[in-house]
């Protein structure tokens, strides 16, 4: 496999938010050393927003394959991109058969999924991956190519002792202008003037919600109780973000909290969630995406973590901070807990405000007393 090979490349990325987030260092090392080739990301509609003005492609194609009429259909629109290579982020069986089926013939990425009679190269997976963070496990893709095309890998990866902003490993967003002034007309439409820009009010964003999984969740009034402490102590305002499908639970927050709050779930796209994100002076959120995309923003990120494995997929920043309690049964990854919830229901208020306190070094009142 030669560098000329690679006229026009197509990077399928993966389908969740988080680990599109993830994969970015991996995307921006691939722009850099195929700097000459015409790179198109392929992605999910709720992912392809996230890499608008990112500068990682040419081109974004949005994609949705739904029956076998769909797949036929996306796969002809690809074959008369005609791309001469395919890398897959993606690790499922039916990202490698959506690029033969589109007429690629050289597909790159890990033999997971059973898929490796599809992959030509195959790369191999490091034997410690499962010991590494994410943000690795999607380097490890862009290093082999580089080594493989060009004899070399320019990729210095540092240990989490030495992880800073400036990392090539560390993922790295941006908010267009536009992005952010919809935002602030967003915010000024719910009585938040400034939108956390300069000479305004410091903005807290909260996110409650988990995708699909209930056991992520941190308790709806200890959300509403690190909010007011942070509204009545240090004069943040309040937005509520996350889906439609928790715009029930964030007005709930809000309900059981004595300070005011913005709720504006659902009516973000992630593009527009991006733009909010970057006006946040703070995020507290549960184990999700908005997670990722707000450090990575570099906005001081609080995940709370609980059935979830957060070693591996934590937000990889210095400005994001994890706050859990070890508890025998964690990680589950289960999206109901069967028992008693313990791994969320033990993290209380001041566990989560010491965090604020070493994240961004406001000092919270000591003795605060959470529900039990």
């Amino acid at each position: 496999m030669k560098s000329p090979s690679f006229g026009k490349i197509l990077v399928r990325v993966p389908n969740w938010v988080g680990d599109a987030v993830m994969a970015e260092p991996a995307l921006r090392h691939l722009r850099c050393f195929f700097a000459n080739a015409h790179i198109a990301i392929v992605a999910r509609p709720w992912v392809a927003g996230l890499y608008e003005g990112e500068g990682l492609a040419d081109e974004i194609i949005t994609t949705n394959v739904r029956g076998v009429s769909g797949f036929i259909s996306e796969c002809r629109r690809l074959r008369e991109k005609g791309f001469d290579a395919a890398i897959l982020l993606q690790n499922a069986f039916g990202a490698a058969l959506f690029a033969r089926g589109s007429g690629i013939r050289t597909v790159a990425g890990y033999p997971t999924d059973r898929r490796r009679l599809l992959l030509d190269p195959v790369i191999p997976l490091d034997p410690d991956h499962k010991k590494r963070h994410q943000v690795h496990y999607y380097l490890g893709i862009a290093s082999f190519l580089e080594s493989m095309v060009n004899g070399r890998n320019g990729l210095t990866v540092p240990g989490p002792e030495s992880l800073s902003s400036d990392d090539a490993v560390t993922p790295r967003l941006r908010a267009t202008l536009d992005a952010r002034d919809r935002a602030a007309s967003l915010l000024a439409d719910e009585g938040i003037e400034g939108g956390g820009r300069t000479g305004a009010a410091p903005l807290l964003v909260l996110n409650p919600g988990a995708t699909n999984s209930r056991a992520k969740r941190w308790l709806p009034q200890r959300f509403a109780e690190i909010a007011d402490l942070i509204s009545a102590q240090i004069g943040f305002e309040t937005a509520i973000i996350g889906t439609s499908a928790d715009l029930e639970l964030a007005k709930t927050v809000a309900g059981m909290m004595k300070t005011r709050a913005a709720v504006l779930a659902g009516k973000t796209d992630i593009s527009g969630l991006k733009g909010l994100l970057s006006l946040g002076s703070l995020l507290i959120s549960n184990d999700t995406g908005a997670a990722h995309v707000a450090a990575a923003l570099g906005v001081p990120t609080i995940a709370v973590f609980g059935p979830t494995e957060h070693f591996a997929t934590h937000p990889y920043s210095v400005r994001a901070s994890v706050v859990r309690h070890e508890v025998e049964c964690s990680p589950c990854m289960l999206r109901d807990c069967p028992i008693d919830h313990r791994c969320m229901t033990r993290v209380q208020v001041h566990d989560v405000s010491r965090a604020v306190e070493r994240l961004i070094g406001l000092s919270l009142p000591v003795g605060i007393r959470s529900i039990q």
